[in-house]
């Protein structure tokens, strides 16, 4: 019964695989090739010339805004509160489909 079941396995395995191959040999789209016509010592002068503009950072993830830290967490129920105070002035809508705990 084992070899019965893991002869099916790779049997099913095979031909899975080769019909996934069949089907990449088939693809409609054109292999489109750009090619540079800049040296890789241009490319680079470029870039250095860029950083020191400003125009490019050598590390941009520092750019991103940080978050400053507004005071001690608040608890469940006090927002909650601050969301029912939210509704009741119109700043948060919130249609019959929307489900919020309360």
């Amino acid at each position: 019964m084992r070899t019965v079941t893991a002869a099916s396995i790779a049997v099913l395995s095979l031909g899975l695989a080769s019909a996934g191959i069949a089907q990449a040999d088939q693809s409609n789209y054109p292999e489109v090739v750009t090619p540079s016509t800049q040296t890789r010592a241009e490319v680079v002068h470029e870039l250095r010339v860029a950083q020191s503009q400003g125009l490019v950072t050598e590390r941009e993830r520092t750019d991103y805004p940080r978050l400053q830290a507004g005071g001690p967490a608040l608890s469940r129920a006090q927002v909650l509160a601050q969301l029912r105070q939210a509704e009741i002035a119109g700043q948060v809508i919130v249609d019959n489909t929307a489900v919020h705990p309360s």
